[in-house]
This record gives C-alpha cells, structure tokens and sequence, in this order.
C-alpha cells in the first residue's frame, strides 16, 4: 500500500471540491436540458420544480466547492510538512 502524508481534514476536502463542481455540472445539465425543451415540439415545458432545481444546483455545488476549498488551504507541498 502506498504512504501518503495527506490527512483526513484534506481527503474531505478533496472529496467536497468533487461532490460540489458535481452538483454545478448537475445544475448545467438540469438548465441546458430544460432550454432546449424550448425547441423540441409538444414538450413539457419548465415546471415550478424545475424553477426550484437549478439555483439549488447552483448554490448547493458553489457553497461545497468553496468548503472543500477552504479545508485545502493550508496544505503545504512536499514530503515534509
């Protein structure tokens, strides 16, 4: 098994920068889907629910993504830290 010097707080910050840029991908696909519904003829259009998802994809993956990046911050480079 490799060794590493990476402590638990970094792992967790690691994993909430890739949980939160996931949610805003989510969010872009939910607001590029419900867009192109426009164009698709006899398709549903955007619902109060589909309002709701987006700014909460949004807000959601931004507010994982900056704590992940603040659980980072300190990390210095190198073997002996």
């Amino acid at each position: 098994m490799v060794r590493h010097n990476m402590k638990i707080h970094e792992h967790l910050g690691l994993f909430f920068i890739f949980a939160g840029v996931s949610w805003i991908g989510l969010g872009l696909y939910t607001t590029m889907l419900n867009a192109n519904k426009i164009l698709i003829p006899g398709a549903q259009l955007m619902t109060g629910m589909d309002l709701f998802l987006i700014p909460f994809f949004y807000g959601l993956g931004a507010v994982v993504t900056y704590l992940g990046i603040i659980e980072l911050r300190e990390v210095l480079p190198g073997k002996n830290r």
